[in-house]
């Protein structure tokens, strides 16, 4: 197997709905989980009739994705990883604990450094600081079923020059890369997030190196701790294995269904609860894949695999 580096430069705004459910269109992530890519995707090959290879390849193993990650430049970052070592220096230091709670990203270059620093008495704050863009702010109205029309704000990402997402893919399959890149780019030009209606959601796709340090993190499948790069799921039968002596974080996934033929109106996928991307388990696992379905006319996929990297204390 090997591993591809996509980088994703968007050309207009980006809205991704926050982890906490309920209404967030007044609000935005910077990142795309993996699980929502994988949908994405879906959507797109739907429109010539690639939707079931594209299932298993991802089913199979034969594609795995990240989320999709903030790079800045030629700094790639990974997500913060979710450990507590116990430092006593740390532990009644208030501003730290205030400081490190808003960060949710890690540089690569400072990656090894800040998992060294946990059991230090200092932590270099400033390589945590970094601006991948900006929130705006639009205020819109909605007409169509109001009377009279209701105002509301929908929230989305503008990056900075030079920052964007990327994805790491793994594949030992060329007809699957080649498939999964043809898709990328076709969603690019489609969009992905909310309000594509808008042209929101549209990126340009390009292919990159993955730097050595990211290959040798991905491989080392005996480390203490094995992080998720993306959100994830163990199927039933693995999950207090994977989950024993492990720490971990929950996320909401639910959103609509977007197709035209599954039922007449719109309708919300079944909500389940994954693994948040930067969770530390003790062993790397395949994830399930679950359809969502509800007496609808065809399957609606939930990928529950993706990438780990190797975390030593």
């Amino acid at each position: 197997m090997e591993h591809f580096l996509y980088r994703l430069n968007f050309t207009t705004a980006l809205h991704i709905g926050k982890d906490s459910g309920g209404t967030s269109l007044d609000d935005s992530q910077v990142g795309i989980h993996a699980d929502t890519l994988f949908s994405a995707l879906c959507c797109e090959a739907a429109r010539d009739d690639r939707i079931a290879k594209l299932v298993n390849y991802f089913t199979d193993g034969t594609l795995t994705i990240s989320d999709a990650l903030p790079y800045d430049k030629d700094d790639l970052f990974l997500p913060r990883p979710i450990l507590f070592v116990g430092n006593k220096k740390h532990e009644g230091d208030a501003s730290l604990k205030k400081a490190l709670k808003g960060v949710e990203y890690v540089p690569l270059s400072f990656f090894q450094e800040y998992l060294h620093a946990l059991d230090q008495p200092q932590l270099n704050l400033d390589k945590l600081k970094y601006k991948f863009g900006r929130l705006i702010v639009s205020a819109r109205v909605a007409v169509k079923g109001n009377n009279p029309p209701l105002p509301y704000h929908i929230a989305a990402w503008k990056f900075t020059p030079g920052c964007g997402l990327y994805i790491i893919v793994r594949s030992g399959h060329e007809e699957a890369l080649n498939t999964f890149t043809a898709l990328l780019t076709g969603l690019g030009l489609s969009g992905i997030g909310g309000k594509q209606s808008s042209g929101w959601g549209k990126f340009e796709v390009r292919q990159s190196h993955v730097p050595p340090e990211l290959i040798t993190l991905i491989e080392d499948n005996k480390a203490q701790y094995q992080m998720l790069l993306g959100t994830a799921l163990p199927v039933d039968n693995e999950l207090n294995e994977v989950l024993a002596n492990s720490w971990y974080t929950l996320v909401r996934r639910g959103g609509f269904i977007r197709s035209e033929n599954y039922a007449p109106g719109q309708l919300k996928k079944r909500t389940m609860y994954m693994l948040a991307p930067g969770s530390c388990l003790r062993r790397r696992f395949s994830g399930g894949m679950y359809d969502l379905s509800d007496n609808g006319a065809h399957p609606v996929w939930r990928c529950g695999n993706t990438l780990f990297v190797g975390v030593n204390l």
